[in-house]
């Protein structure tokens, strides 16, 4: 009779302890899950931004690198599983931005008023999943709201993520026409010289890691 109770008091200690096991075992699992769903990037100050745009004449780009005001992008699964919701910035100003020209570079600044809206800001929205971390070159979907010249207008665009040699890089690029902005085409030489109403945004943001 003891025999038969201390064999059943071991199995119910045994089957407590197998118990206990998993449920650690579960909470450590949903703890990486947790952990996986969510990033946060550092953007390195060795990324860059770029405007190009084409006239009647020729095409032209404007670069700024070195000079953004990041803040940190930081996204995690959204509430209904439809995608990454994102926030965090990156700010450059009008001022940085260098054409190769003089006077180009003077009737950009001006174009995109400096003087009253010094800075160009791309707010992170969304991306429409976690980026893949295997090496390869991944394409994601995003969401980003442009402020430029004192407009604030939401756009989708395409990424490409991939790795580098010292870390991960995100580009993106984007069509654009100054009316989007509310914004004229500069003008030059009597209107002889006339600068195309569209023109493209990329960026390269270099990051310290995946996730």
């Amino acid at each position: 009779m003891k025999a038969s109770i201390y064999i059943e008091s071991f199995s119910a200690f045994l089957f407590l302890g197998m118990l206990c096991t998993l449920v650690s075992f579960k909470s450590t699992e949903l703890r990486h899950e947790s952990d996986s769903s969510a990033l946060h990037w550092n953007v390195l100050p060795n990324s860059f931004i770029a405007i190009k745009g084409s006239s009647n004449v020729n095409t032209f780009g404007c670069e700024a690198s070195g000079t953004f005001k990041a803040q940190p992008l930081i996204g995690v699964t959204a509430k209904n599983g439809k995608g990454v919701d994102m926030k965090g910035s990156i700010g450059i100003s009008i001022n940085q931005f260098d054409c190769g020209n003089r006077m180009l570079t003077g009737d950009l600044r001006k174009t995109l008023k400096a003087d009253e809206y010094p800075q160009m800001t791309i707010h992170f929205l969304w991306l429409e999943r976690m980026p893949l971390c295997d090496g390869g070159e991944d394409f994601i979907t995003g969401k980003v709201i442009i402020e430029l010249a004192g407009q604030r207008k939401p756009f989708y665009l395409r990424y490409a993520f991939s790795k580098t040699s010292t870390g991960y890089k995100l580009e993106g690029s984007r069509a654009f026409t100054f009316a989007d902005f509310n914004l004229t085409p500069p003008k030059k030489v009597g209107g002889l010289v006339k600068v195309k109403d569209d023109f493209d945004v990329a960026f390269t943001l270099l990051l310290d890691n995946c996730k």
